[in-house]
């Protein structure tokens, strides 16, 4: 298999020896109008033949779009949740391993390589493809399992798609239980249920307070539900006060941070009056801890010139 690179999202299982090479070759391979053969993702006895496409960027939204069972979040792709391929594709101007587009309605359908589309919307780059219109809806179903093997959705977003899976085994006349969609998903019952209460208890404006979903996991999950459903006020008013705490802006990893933003709105005793908001603006804030009265004060340095400072150091050096 060819060697991975900073700039591709190796997610196609599909390296069975074609025309004398792998997949993954032909795909690096591939410039625009070059033509290539590939099994199809549900039946390796049938063959799709791609076309290589580059979609300028300001066409990308135009002709492009996301396979509506691609298990990403789209609402949830930021810069951070692509934030391992896009200085590479900024670099490039364009994503080197080409995305897998169904030519449907006119329009090409996304079925591998949605993180690569949004990357490329951020970079202002090109987007390359792979586009057929011999692909079909099992092929497009497989292709959004498997287009997961770089970086597995969040717990949120595979909540989701077990939902999806419970809803076509009703749709058949089954139970849908979660050991149903656990057999058909190849994971276990306590998974699927986990992930589907994660799905349908928390709500998308609170997966993105935290940097990427895959930030939220399972232990987490659980005591944001807990938390929400104890007191949802107070649950609310921390929502409403997160965006102000300091470790919010600090310099720390996300992990890190990620813990923090759980505790913070996961703690519903004395959050609203914790601190008293003396100065708030642009540039300073001035805040009293109302439990012990310490006093923290951030002022931004874009203010703070060698005379201000001067003359802080100056007046905190008289107490004692």
């Amino acid at each position: 298999m060819a060697r991975k690179r900073k700039n591709d999202t190796r997610i196609d299982p599909f390296a069975s020896a074609v025309e004398g090479s792998s997949l993954d070759d032909l795909l690096d391979q591939a410039k625009a109008g070059d033509v290539v053969t590939m099994p199809a993702p549900s039946d390796p006895n049938r063959t799709i033949v791609l076309t290589c496409e580059i979609i300028p960027h300001s066409d990308i939204d135009k002709k492009t779009f996301v396979y509506g069972k691609n298990r990403r979040e789209q609402a949830l792709l930021s810069e951070k949740a692509v934030a391992d391929i896009l200085p590479a594709i900024k670099k490039d101007r364009r994503n080197l391993h080409p995305a897998l587009c169904w030519q449907k309605d006119g329009k090409l359908q996304v079925l591998s390589g949605s993180r690569r589309r949004k990357a490329c919307l951020l970079a202002n780059a090109d987007y390359v493809v792979l586009s057929s219109k011999d692909f079909t809806d099992q092929d497009a179903k497989t292709l959004a399992v498997s287009s997961d093997q770089y970086i597995a959705p969040s717990l949120w977003e595979l909540g989701k798609a077990y939902a999806q899976t419970r809803q076509t085994l009703q749709d058949e006349g089954a139970k849908g239980s979660y050991r149903e969609i656990a057999a058909i998903e190849g994971v276990s019952h306590t998974a699927v249920a986990d992930a589907i209460k994660t799905f349908e208890a928390i709500p998308l404006n609170v997966l993105q307070l935290y940097p990427t979903a895959n930030h939220l996991g399972r232990e987490a999950a659980k005591k944001i539900i807990t938390a929400m459903q104890t007191d949802p006020d107070k649950f609310a008013n921390n929502i409403d006060l997160l965006s102000s705490q300091d470790f919010m802006t600090e310099s720390m990893s996300e992990e890190k941070r990620s813990v923090l933003i759980t505790k913070f709105l996961t703690t519903l005793s004395e959050v609203e009056s914790r601190n008293e908001a003396l100065l708030d603006n642009e540039y300073v804030r001035i805040q009293r801890n109302v439990k012990n009265g310490d006093v923290t004060v951030r002022i931004d340095n874009r203010v703070l010139t060698d005379k201000r400072l001067e003359q802080l150091q100056k007046l905190l050096s008289n107490y004692n």
